[in-house]
């Protein structure tokens, strides 16, 4: 991985400088609404004082818009720091790389990769980030998964976080499936779907650690050492145990894909504190280089 110290000194030369007039900004949204806030409270006691009783019942109205008007603002302010800091981020990491902030993947890859076993009745993403290491295409984004509890009769979210895909070009041929042994019982009917057609689980990996937290399930017959490399699987289970994140995976043939569990929105940006955070940024930072190390292992080792 990129070396973090060499970040931290683009973050000080480079994106501190930008993060600074959002900060500003941060400050004159929070002096407005704090201006806002008491004009409101003294018109509010102003009105009341009359004691006259149908004006007084009319006081949500100005509250409603104030509210609705701080909202907007909020908004704005939010919508504008995270392309700013991607952008920045990926200008250190590799200036060829695309980003666009609306953008994500689309649905039919998500299917084909066959982690999760829901076809998510809502399907929603941003922040879709494309290039290219060597001869290998990846693309990543975050998204959100929702899907009908049976039990509840209501959506439930399946999954909130980063989904990556990369195409190795190799030419492997078959499914494998990778996910946290911890949430075996919410993959049972992928289990059942591989060993229905004399697929099996992968009980070693020559990585003890690994084999530890995931379970594999594989067809029967391929040629899986090829594709599931040594460095894949460091990388994959030394990124797990120093995050603490689920971290799921897939091969259908020679795609991979990889979503990593996020329930916190890494960039979302804070009207009420600072945003001046390094480590937060870093963290961000540290997802964006597993998944291009990844893709530098398996270029360089095919």
């Amino acid at each position: 991985m990129e070396d973090i110290g060499k970040f931290r000194r683009f973050y000080n030369d480079q994106m501190h400088g930008k993060l600074m007039v959002f900060e500003r900004q941060r400050k004159q949204l929070l002096a407005l609404m704090f201006l806002g806030t008491v004009l409101m409270l003294l018109l509010t006691i102003f009105v009341l004082n009359l004691d006259m009783f149908a004006l007084s019942i009319f006081l949500f109205v100005p509250w409603f818009f104030l509210f609705r008007f701080y909202q907007h603002r909020s908004d704005i302010f939010k919508s504008g720091f995270k392309p700013i800091v991607v952008s920045s981020i990926l200008e250190f990491m590799d200036s060829s790389l695309t980003y666009y902030h609306k953008d994500f993947i689309s649905k039919d890859t998500f299917l084909r990769s066959g982690i999760f076993p829901i076809n998510p009745e809502l399907y929603y993403g941003e922040d879709y980030i494309m290039g290219k290491i060597g001869e290998i295409f990846f693309e990543m984004c975050e998204l959100e998964l929702y899907h009908t509890n049976k039990v509840k009769g209501k959506l439930d979210k399946w999954f909130e976080g980063i989904f990556f895909h990369a195409n190795f070009n190799t030419t492997f041929k078959g499914r494998i499936v990778m996910i946290p042994r911890s949430e075996w019982q919410f993959f049972i009917p992928i289990m059942k779907e591989y060993t229905k057609y004399g697929g099996y689980e992968l009980k070693n990996t020559g990585n003890a650690v690994f084999d530890k937290e995931f379970i594999i399930y594989l067809d029967r017959d391929i040629h899986y050492r090829e594709i599931l490399t040594p460095e894949l699987i460091t990388a994959i289970n030394q990124y797990h145990i120093n995050s603490g994140k689920k971290v799921y995976a897939s091969f259908y043939n020679s795609h991979f894909y990889m979503a990593i569990n996020e329930p916190q929105n890494l960039l979302e940006a804070s009207v009420l504190h600072s945003n001046l955070n390094f480590e937060l940024i870093a963290a961000y930072y540290r997802e964006l280089t597993l998944f291009t190390q990844i893709v530098k292992d398996f270029d360089i080792t095919h």
